[in-house]
């Protein structure tokens, strides 16, 4: 049966994105997981994965489009499959022939000229520019390479309707050289990005400038401003990417060369440089960790729940057996029990071992519990974080679990964890405390929909109530206890508070409660 490849959530007021690049062609074989195609929006760049395995029979749309949405990337199948008319709807001839008479009908009645159509611009753009009956050509793109946008549109009728003359465009060549951020400010405001500048390159132009410039031209100059970096740092990106090229080579440009001899290929994100940095090249690691926390934030509604939990019991189980454990090769550890704990808090909610589908909440039977594990930093304190997986931990015992608590964490300290070490969790415990932290928010793994974080543990002072809880009494004493807080991060899509409330409860009374 054909799937259909759909874009994920990109976030709130987003309509469109582009197609960067198709990593797979059609006819090749793809994993579930695997990453297809690689798409951008004006906020964010991320990757579509496969929704299951199969053969990649089609690709609705190619390299560079821009697409709504809520469109159908591809299908996939099984091999020799192919790919239905539903699931993958193509334009017919007849459509083909009729969009381009269509769209100059459409232009004609909105007062628009036809050569609309050559303007880089996105679909909701031209929808909107119709609407309101505005030529495209008379409109300065801020989005990627001087695409026009909705907010480009509505900008330029707000200023119409102020009876503000447009701000003159930039040319391609210029537009290039003017940080995103910067062109959506100048618009917003219609400043003149030339008289911005002044003597200055306008790749040099920061949002302040702009500020200063508005502020200055409405009579407000008397306010004061902040200072600003700039947006980028020339020379360091340039000193990282002939590293990256192999630099050293006899042809290298000299040092005195102009700045600006040729346009940016492609701007890197705004990094403001000050003498004495050092740029330090992405780890593969961190790339990882980058993406997937990215595609977590955008993904997923994040709602954090927290839970005081008295440990003394769990400790004095742990200090009753410890000895015993070793004598079985085994340290034992408080993961162990966390990991037990989690497993019972899983089988009193289901939904908290879960993923997230559009055709339905996906309920997983394998209770596979990943934990995080932090490599050790580097000079500068960037590290990595990895997470393998204890499979089917409801199959093991406490001793069971352990060990391959132990097993897990050795491969993890001598870089020999196999890729099904961890792969196919379906739950993630992170314990920042043993850093000495109190509490965190922990960021979900996709696509699971909840991680626990354990704080560390510390003497609090209790009350010990001998009658109600809330009522005051005369019995009632301190105590000190080692305590612990949990925080529970989950996918608000999937969980409510009271489910995710419940999941927690049946953890806290597994631990509290250990015999």
């Amino acid at each position: 049966m054909a799937t259909e490849i759909k874009i994920p959530d990109v976030g709130v007021g987003t309509e469109d994105v582009t197609i960067v690049r198709w990593l797979v062609k059609v006819g090749e074989p793809v994993k579930e997981g695997a990453t297809l195609v690689e798409i951008a929006t004006d906020k964010v760049d991320t990757e579509v994965v496969a929704p299951v395995s199969g053969t990649l029979l089609k690709r609705n749309f190619s390299d560079g489009e821009i697409v709504d949405v809520a469109a159908v990337l591809g299908v996939i199948g099984a091999e020799r499959e192919e790919a239905s008319a539903s699931a993958a709807p193509a334009p017919t001839e007849e459509k083909a022939k009729a969009a381009p008479a269509s769209t100059k009908a459409g232009a004609e009645d909105a007062g628009t000229e036809t050569a609309d159509e050559s303007v880089k611009a996105t679909p909701v753009a031209r929808r909107v520019a119709q609407e309101e009956g505005i030529s495209l050509d008379a409109i300065s793109g801020t989005g990627s390479g001087g695409q026009i946008t909705k907010d480009d549109v509505l900008s330029h009728v707000a200023q119409a309707k102020r009876g503000d003359a447009p701000a003159p465009a930039l040319s391609a060549e210029e537009a290039a050289h003017v940080s995103q951020p910067v062109a959506r400010l100048a618009a917003t405001y219609n400043a003149n990005l030339r008289e911005v500048a002044g003597d200055k390159p306008l790749s040099d132009i920061t949002r302040h400038d702009v500020l200063r410039f508005v502020a200055k031209r409405n009579g407000l100059d008397h306010l004061p401003t902040e200072p600003d970096y700039p947006t980028e740092a020339p020379a360091v990106v340039s000193t990282l990417r002939q590293a990256q090229d192999g630099a050293g080579s006899t042809s290298a440009a000299p040092a005195a060369a102009p700045a600006q001899a040729s346009a940016p290929a492609a701007r890197p994100s705004a990094a403001p440089s000050m003498d004495g940095d050092v740029v330090v090249p992405h780890s593969r690691i961190r790339q990882i960790i980058a993406k997937n926390m990215v595609l977590s934030a955008f993904t997923a509604p994040h709602v954090t729940t927290l839970w005081d939990v008295n440990m003394a019991t769990v400790i004095a189980h742990r200090t009753a057996h410890k000895k015993e454990f070793a004598t079985a090769g085994v340290n034992l550890t408080l993961t162990a029990y966390l990991v037990q704990a989690i497993v019972a808090g899983l089988k009193a909610v289901p939904a908290a071992n879960a993923s997230w589908s559009d055709e339905g909440v996906i309920i997983r039977r394998a209770y596979n519990v990943g934990m995080a594990v932090a490599l050790a930093p580097d000079q500068y304190g960037l590290g990595g974080l990895i997470v393998p997986v204890i499979h089917n931990a409801d199959d093991l015992n406490l001793q069971g679990v352990a060990r391959r608590v132990n097993e897990l964490a050795e491969k993890a300290r001598s870089n020999k964890l196999a890729p099904q070490d961890m792969q196919g969790g379906t739950f993630t415990l992170t314990n920042y405390g043993t850093g000495g932290s109190i509490f965190q928010t922990p960021v979900i793994l996709q696509p699971q929909v909840g991680i626990l974080g354990v704080g560390a543990i510390e003497k609090r002072p209790i009350v010990v109530s001998q009658g109600h809880p809330l009522e005051a009494n005369t019995g009632d004493y301190l105590t000190f206890a080692p305590m612990t807080t949990l925080g529970f991060s989950y996918d608000h899509r999937v969980l409510d508070g009271a489910s995710a409330d419940a999941f927690c409860a049946a953890v806290k009374k597994a631990l509290e409660g250990w015999k």
